[in-house]
């Protein structure tokens, strides 16, 4: 593909539930109890157990959690209630404690007669064996949202919680502007239940103590920063959800600072705390089935709680790692949620998976000890904040080795396919290791450009030279080269303008070095940059998924899924800090309130919320691609070529269909087995026919096709048909 210029210089239901009938039968016919002399209502909720495979052996404790019965499931509440608890074949002492710390012997209230819940209440009970140790643990959150929207609304601490957070600023309660706000208040509590909720139950001097708290001592990170919880997922439809014992640690870099009161929160599951793993679909069915851990994320430099910022979408990490996704990449998948902490709310969070290990083997198979995962910033128990590139599973040792091969001259085919294990002419050679995945590398790329990414992998706030936000995986085992993974993508759908094509300074070292130097580095090989202009012209043009269309769509469904969920968030930290948004700007209107005192504005849905969201909607997501296209264009990286059009875009066809293709000046080529019509070079596939007429579809067809213009191949265009 000829260039214009050179690239160097660029311009809720229980899960299990049944009738007292059959619950006493069943638990008679396996011992006396006195359990008959309870009055259990006719729905008896019990602790879900995962179900596990005939061949494995129960756990003693899983047994005895499943047989600790409560007469109302964790979920959403209007009326007060009385909860029975009672054990069936564990005999033993119930015990149980209201203020979110784990009961035991010695901890805790001794069940002896139902318990009133009448507000918003966490309980944890515990089945205490003869010898005094917990035999069995469960916790269930019952949530009232009319009193969920009253709490706190002075912002004092509410019972138990305390005035200080350590250094962190603190705040408390739900902002009654907001909830009593004619736009506001018949939509509020459904806003409650427009998402899954999350609740998190902990001993709060673990989360707030001035020495042991993980909220009031946010930086610190590893294992010694891990403490014991609770983690239920209530869905509002009562659909199942699940309880499960973890570990909890605050996550983040630059959000994990004292300066803002909302902090994320990543979950551990380790045989230590009960279970090794959540068995859980929390992704959907065609995600990961069980994971080591997952992160509630929440918005950070663009968002209300941290800097009180007008730009605040709550969307941009999200969005950018849905793009990659759709690019028929593996990418972290996420969604969004509520989070209750020891029944408080805590506003808008957002689930994500972690690119680590464990995640690498659900996706591409194998054991976790077979892959390397490297990333920038802390490891190891550090706080990390970028420059600095290390591995989190596995060595450094390939990584290593493809930043020294991607130093050689690249505009040679020997070097540039020697990273990719393959011989001068493009074909496999299993002598040679896979060390990149360079299609991945593109497509990672392209989404990096199209949000005008200022934080990754690259960063600006780094002089553009120190790496940043960024994983990538690598399976020892198979021949697989590294991928990349969005990650932290804050800093984005800012500018339309914004040029981050590059090139940048970078850092050539591997402990320094990043994706964007890698593929500045492959622009020097003819056959990387006419694979550039295929996968630009697959997902930039021709209704591709870069395209506004595409794009806008995808975008709105993530808009509707927590335009309900913006008003609490609104409510719960709207007013959190009075500051002009990240980077400075002017502080927002005060308020008096009935003691006198002056706070910030809220911000919300309405106002400022909309405004962003209609920004992105009119301003930028209908420009930005064919910005994008100009700013590659500049560097030579588009071609001037238009690939053929076919008559029939992909999908279905009836047998015997015709299909036309249309094309500039030159010859088409074609091929329907699977192969490209160009070869390493720029020769013609053998295989590759000239097109002189239309087509028959006969049955199931990849048909790829290029125009040939002199020596000049435009970008590969490619359908699949499916005949019926």
């Amino acid at each position: 593909m000829t260039r214009h210029s050179d690239h160097r210089n660029p311009a809720r239901r229980s899960p299990i539930r049944c009738g007292a009938s059959r619950l006493f039968e069943r638990w008679l016919c396996g011992a006396a109890i006195a359990l008959a002399l309870l009055a259990f209502p006719s729905d008896i909720a019990f602790a879900q157990a995962t179900k596990k495979p005939a061949k494995e052996k129960r756990s003693k404790a899983a047994a005895e959690a499943e047989a600790l019965a409560f007469s109302h499931t964790r979920g959403f509440y209007e009326q007060p209630f009385d909860l029975t608890l009672g054990s069936a074949d564990a005999p033993g002492e119930i015990r149980y404690t209201l203020d979110g710390s784990a009961p035991s012997k010695t901890k805790g209230l001794a069940y002896s007669r139902p318990v009133a819940i009448r507000q918003t209440s966490v309980l944890r009970a515990a089945l205490i064996g003869a010898d005094g140790g917990v035999r069995a643990s469960v916790t269930h959150t019952f949530l009232f949202p009319a009193d969920i929207v009253r709490q706190s609304p002075d912002g004092f601490p509410p019972p138990g919680f305390p005035i200080q957070w350590g250094e962190n600023r603190v705040d408390y309660g739900m902002d009654q502007d907001v909830v009593n706000d004619p736009a506001y208040r018949e939509e509020i509590i459904p806003a409650l239940k427009s998402l899954p909720s999350f609740s998190l139950v902990m001993d709060l001097n673990d989360l707030f103590g001035e020495r042991r708290g993980i909220y009031a001592n946010s930086s610190e990170s590893g294992r010694d920063a891990e403490r014991p919880c609770s983690l239920e997922l209530i869905h509002p439809d009562g659909r199942p959800g699940f309880q499960i014992d973890c570990g909890v640690r605050i996550r983040g870099g630059f959000s994990s600072m004292s300066f803002n009161p909302k902090h994320a929160f990543r979950f551990f599951f380790r045989k230590e705390y009960g279970k090794a793993k959540l068995k859980f679909p929390l992704f959907g069915p065609a995600a990961a089935q069980d994971f080591d851990a997952f992160d509630l994320r929440c918005a950070q430099n663009y968002s209300w709680s941290l800097a009180g910022d007008p730009r605040g979408l709550f969307l941009r990490d999200q969005f950018n790692r849905d793009l990659q996704l759709a690019m028929d990449h593996p990418a972290a998948r996420g969604d969004f949620c509520h989070l209750y902490i020891n029944g408080q709310y805590w506003g808008l969070f957002n689930t994500c998976e972690r690119p680590e290990a464990s995640f690498a083997a659900a996706y591409f198979g194998g054991k976790k000890e077979d892959y390397d995962v490297v990333k920038t910033g802390g490891v190891g128990g550090r706080r990390g904040f970028g420059g600095a590139v290390a591995a989190t599973d596995g060595n450094l040792e390939a990584w290593t080795r493809l930043i020294t091969a991607a130093k050689a001259d690249l505009s040679s085919n020997a070097a540039y396919f020697k990273l990719l294990g393959r011989r001068p002419d493009g074909s496999p050679d299993p002598s040679l290791e896979v060390l990149l995945d360079p299609v991945n590398l593109i497509d990672y790329m392209l989404v990096i450009f199209y949000g005008g990414n200022l934080d990754a992998p690259i960063s600006r706030f780094m002089g553009n030279r120190g790496p940043n936000n960024w994983h990538a995986i690598r399976k020892r085992t198979d021949r697989d080269g590294f991928r990349f993974f969005v990650w932290d993508a804050e800093h984005t759908f800012l500018d339309p303008e914004e040029d981050r094509t590059g090139p940048f300074p970078g850092e050539s070292q591997p402990e320094n070095s990043s994706p964007q130097w890698l593929y500045q580095q492959c622009l020097d090989n003819a056959e990387f940059r006419q694979l550039l202009a295929d996968r630009i012209y697959r997902h930039c043009f021709n209704d591709g998924l870069l395209t506004p269309k595409h794009v806008v769509a995808r975008f709105n469904k993530r808009v509707k899924e927590i335009e309900s969920a913006v008003v609490c968030e609104s409510a719960r930290w709207g007013d959190a800090n009075p500051g002009g948004g990240f980077g400075g700007g002017p502080p927002r209107p005060v308020r008096a309130t009935p003691d006198g005192l002056e706070k910030p504005a809220p911000l919300t849905r309405d106002k400022e919320w909309r405004a962003e969201v209609h920004r992105l909607l009119n301003e930028y997501l209908p420009q930005r691609s064919e910005i994008l296209i100009y700013q590659l264009w500049r560097q030579g990286l588009v071609s001037d070529l238009t690939p053929p059009q076919f008559s029939h875009p992909s999908g279905r066809l009836a047998s015997g269909a015709q299909l036309s293709l249309a094309a500039g000046d030159g010859k088409v080529y074609c091929t329907t087995d699977g192969t490209d019509p160009r070869l390493v070079g720029g020769k013609l596939n053998p295989t590759a026919q000239t097109y002189t007429g239309p087509l028959t579809i006969a049955a199931t067809t990849t048909l790829k096709a290029r125009l040939l213009a002199g020596d000049e191949w435009s970008p590969l265009a490619e359908a699949r048909y499916e005949t019926r």
